[in-house]
C-alpha cells in the first residue's frame, strides 16, 4: 500500500520540482539583473563614461564628440550613426581570418587573448608587416573628414613593436601617409613627433584619431600627441593597417593584437553610407520598453531616412530589428519582428511604395557587444537598413 500511495504521490512531487525550477530561475534572473545593476552604476561613477540610453536621449541629452582620457572605450567619440565600419571580432572561430576585412598580405588570424583575468576576442598578427584592410565597398570612403578608433596591445617584451595605419589616396601616386603607433608615441612614418611622459603600462592603449582637411590629430589614451594642422594631403580614398609583430616569431613573447576598431564620417549623407557600406546602422530609433510603438523623439532621424528614399527612388531596402538579450529568446524576437515592421509601416504611410521595403526581427541573436551593461545594452537596441542587391 506504501508503494501505491508513494506511485500517486509521485506526479505531485514532480509539478513541486517544476514549479520550484521555474520559479529558481525567475529570482536567479531578477538577482543578476539586480547585480548588473549595481555593477553598472559602480562603472559609471569610477569611469565617468557617458551612455546614451533610450531614456536620456528622449530628454535631449547630447554626449560630447570630444576625447576622453580613458584607457577604455570612449562611446562619444565616433557618433554611432555616422559610424561606416566597425568591428569588435566577436564571435569569430580562433584561428580563422577576420570575416570583416580583407586580406593583403602575410598572415593574421582571429583569436581569443586572455590577460589579468580579462578575456578578449582579438586579431592577432602571425608574421611581421601582415596587412589588412576593411572590407568597405569601393575603396572610396575616407575623404577629407572622418574618425579612426582602435584598441591595440603592446606587450612590452622587448623588440620593435608598432602599428601603422597606412592612410591612402588611389588618386594619387604619392598620396598616401603612414601614422605609425608604438608604445607611448604616435608619429608619421619612423620620426617620434609626440611621447607620453613615461612608460604606459603593458596591455591595451586606445589610439583615437580624427582627420579634417588637412587638420591630422591623434591621441594615445586620452593624452594628444599629435595635432598637425598641414600635413599636405588633404583627402585619401581608403585605409590599410599593418603591425610589427616581435612576439610572431619569438617564443614566449605576446603577438601584437587589435580588439576593437571603427571608422566614423562626421556628416556622411545617409545615401554614401548606405551605398558604401550596404547597410545604415541607426540607435535613435526609440520604442518604449517591452513596446513597438514609435516614439515621437525618433520622427527627425525617421524622416531624414524617409527624404533619402523619396529622393533615391530606386533604392529597395530591408528593415532589421535588433534587441538587447533582456527577456527571453521568444518574446524578443518577436519584439524585433513588431518593431521593424512599425518603421516600415511609418514610410509606407508617407508615399514609399511597399514593393520597396520588407522588414524582419532577429531579437538578441546578432549582438554588436557581448558585455552586460547598459552601454553593451544600448548598443544591441538598434534598427539597421540593409540595401536590397
Amino acid at each position: 500500500m506504501s508503494t501505491i500511495r508513494s506511485l500517486k504521490l509521485l506526479p505531485l512531487l514532480c509539478l513541486l520540482l517544476v514549479f520550484a525550477n521555474v520559479e529558481g530561475q525567475k529570482i536567479g534572473k531578477k538577482i543578476k539583473k539586480k547585480v548588473n545593476k549595481t555593477i553598472n552604476k559602480v562603472e559609471k561613477s569610477v569611469e565617468d563614461v557617458v551612455v546614451g540610453t533610450d531614456e536620456k536621449r528622449d530628454e535631449g541629452d547630447e554626449t560630447s564628440t570630444g576625447i576622453e582620457e580613458t584607457t577604455t572605450i570612449n562611446t562619444s567619440f565616433i557618433d554611432r550613426n555616422n559610424t561606416i565600419f566597425y568591428d569588435n571580432f566577436r564571435n569569430e572561430r580562433a584561428t580563422e581570418y577576420p570575416s570583416k576585412w580583407i586580406h593583403v598580405k602575410g598572415e593574421i588570424q582571429n583569436n581569443h587573448f586572455e590577460e589579468a583575468g580579462n578575456r578578449d576576442d582579438v586579431i592577432e598578427w602571425i608574421s611581421n608587416y601582415a596587412t589588412l584592410k576593411p572590407t568597405i565597398k569601393g575603396d572610396s570612403y575616407l575623404g577629407h573628414s572622418f574618425k579612426i578608433e582602435i584598441q591595440v596591445h603592446f606587450n612590452l617584451e622587448g623588440g620593435n613593436q608598432f602599428y601603422n595605419l597606412n592612410f591612402k589616396n588611389s588618386n594619387m601616386t604619392y598620396g598616401n601617409y603612414d601614422l605609425r603607433i608604438a608604445n607611448s608615441l604616435i608619429g608619421p612614418g619612423s620620426d617620434n613627433l609626440a611621447r607620453m611622459p613615461g612608460q604606459p603600462p603593458r596591455g591595451w592603449h586606445t589610439i583615437q584619431v580624427s582627420f579634417n582637411k588637412g587638420n591630422l590629430k591623434a591621441s594615445f589614451d586620452g593624452h594628444q600627441l599629435v595635432n598637425n594642422p598641414d600635413i599636405g594631403k588633404y583627402e585619401f580614398t581608403h585605409l590599410e593597417i599593418y603591425a610589427s609583430s616581435p612576439g610572431s616569431s619569438r617564443v614566449g613573447n605576446t603577438r601584437s593584437m587589435i580588439n576593437h576598431f571603427a571608422i566614423g564620417k562626421v556628416g556622411l549623407p545617409l545615401y554614401d553610407r548606405l551605398m558604401s557600406t550596404g547597410r545604415i546602422v541607426i540607435h535613435d530609433i526609440h520604442f518604449g520598453v517591452n513596446k513597438y510603438e514609435i516614439k515621437k523623439s525618433s520622427y527627425p532621424t525617421l524622416d531624414k531616412i524617409l527624404a533619402m528614399l523619396q529622393e533615391n527612388g530606386n533604392i529597395e531596402v530591408s528593415i532589421e530589428g535588433h534587441t538587447d538579450a533582456n527577456g527571453t529568446n521568444e518574446d524578443n524576437l518577436t519584439l524585433s519582428e513588431n518593431r521593424a515592421e512599425a518603421v516600415k509601416s511609418y514610410f509606407i504611410e508617407r508615399g514609399i511604395k511597399r514593393y520597396r521595403l520588407s522588414s524582419k526581427g532577429y531579437g538578441e541573436e546578432k549582438p554588436v557587444s557581448m558585455g552586460e551593461t547598459e552601454e553593451a545594452w544600448a548598443q544591441n537596441r538598434r534598427v539597421e537598413f540593409v540595401l536590397h542587391n
